[in-house]
């Protein structure tokens, strides 16, 4: 009984709350794309939710792995979405979503995995990263300013696609763009940037689980 009532308290933490705010959010949304001002609002919303689940975890001291878990699939999907919806506007190029959409599936999962195997606090946390990710990692400025990256040049390359030019602001960086493919074009480094971490991450946590995996059988051998 005590087990359920723990059970019960987490999944009634308030940051797990915001994490099931941006669920419905998010899934609203998608079923709205064809609507673009609708759809970007609410998947604004839920963007920036993000952040503050963390802090509400931070200053209610409500940390759990079902947080963490919740947080990480909600992130993951919402952004396999709109890569999803992007694929659909831009048929010719959906290849390359669908390998953005494996690269952060493979990475994020094998992340998850392999802290959860070591008995790690946090999937951000590991001794064998290379500079690279706990520079990403370890500070909260890269951190946010990589991921909102990601997720504007994402957001902004569907607002390119779904208004049409004419409609959007004289100001870009290039006369075949609007406004928004325009702002595309300034999160791209840093998008680039973002899929480099995860090419990274999923080596290092494959390369942990294998380390992991060859530490037990040599220990049972020993037995």
């Amino acid at each position: 009984q005590g087990a359920d009532v723990m059970a019960g308290n987490i999944y009634l933490y308030w940051p797990n709350i915001v994490g099931y705010i941006r669920v419905v959010l998010t899934c609203v949304s998608f079923a709205l794309f064809r609507q673009p001002t609708i759809f970007s609002i609410l998947y604004a919303i839920s963007f920036l939710l993000d952040a503050l689940d963390g802090q509400l975890a931070r200053s209610f001291n409500q940390c759990s792995k079902f947080g963490a878990v919740l947080d990480m699939v909600t992130d993951r999907f919402s952004t396999a979405g709109l890569v999803t919806i992007l694929a659909l506007l831009l048929p010719e190029q959906a290849i390359w979503f669908m390998l953005l959409n494996v690269l952060d599936f493979t990475s994020h999962w094998l992340r998850m995995y392999s802290s959860l195997l070591q008995g790690n606090a946090s999937h951000k946390a590991s001794k064998t990263f290379p500079y690279l990710l706990t520079m990403y990692y370890d500070n909260r400025i890269v951190l946010g300013g990589v991921c909102c990256a990601q997720e504007f040049f994402y957001i902004f390359l569907y607002l390119e696609l779904s208004f049409p030019l004419h409609m959007q602001d004289a100001l870009s960086l290039h006369p075949a763009v609007g406004l928004f493919g325009s702002l595309a074009m300034v999160a791209f480094p840093l998008f680039l940037y973002k899929q480099l971490l995860n090419a990274i991450q999923l080596w290092v946590s494959v390369r942990e689980v294998v380390a992991f995996e060859t530490a037990g059988a040599q220990a049972a051998k020993r037995k």
